[in-house]
């Protein structure tokens, strides 16, 4: 069902304002009045309930209907307050989620440094197909390969493979 609150709200403030009230006719007829005279008579088909009716009419008074309307409007606001803090949430989410891949790949990243980082320190020398040599311009001969950087990366990960270390 689709309200018309516009339509509703300027009809509520057209009406006559004041309080109201039901109660029954001399001639027995529910009818809502307000503090000085009748406003409508209320006729019901058979079967209804002509008092419940006009006390429905007397409860449903403009203020009533402003009163409900702009609860309705408050209550929009803050629907339309939990739409936006929905959005804001799934974009704090989607940006966790890639903070937190990034993170992982990071911390995998470390891992597989540390890994390479502890094969090297459990090296032995005079046994090891690599090892780390101190000051290697004077402890290193010319034409002996001292790699760095990825290279050795590349040395350490191939020598792990192949079962290298010597514990």
């Amino acid at each position: 069902m689709t309200i018309d609150k516009a339509k509703l709200k300027a009809l509520a403030e057209a009406a006559t304002q004041g309080e109201r009230m039901a109660e029954k006719c001399a001639a027995g007829i529910p009818h809502v009045i307000t503090d000085e005279w009748d406003l409508a008579e209320v006729h019901v088909t058979t079967g209804a309930n002509p008092m419940a009716d006009a006390e429905f009419m007397a409860a449903a008074s403009p203020a009533t209907v402003l009163a409900l309307l702009a609860e309705i409007e408050r209550l929009e606001k803050f629907e339309d307050w939990f739409v936006r803090l929905d959005q804001v949430e799934q974009t704090l989410s989607a940006s966790f989620k890639a903070e937190r891949d990034q993170l992982k790949a990071e911390n995998e990243a470390l891992r597989k440094d540390a890994k390479r980082y502890r094969f090297l320190r459990n090296q032995h020398w005079p046994v090891a197909e690599l090892a780390v040599v101190c000051n290697p311009k004077v402890s290193v001969k010319l034409g002996h390969d001292c790699p760095s950087g990825d290279r050795l990366d590349q040395q350490v990960d191939g020598a792990m493979i192949r079962g290298a270390s010597h514990d």
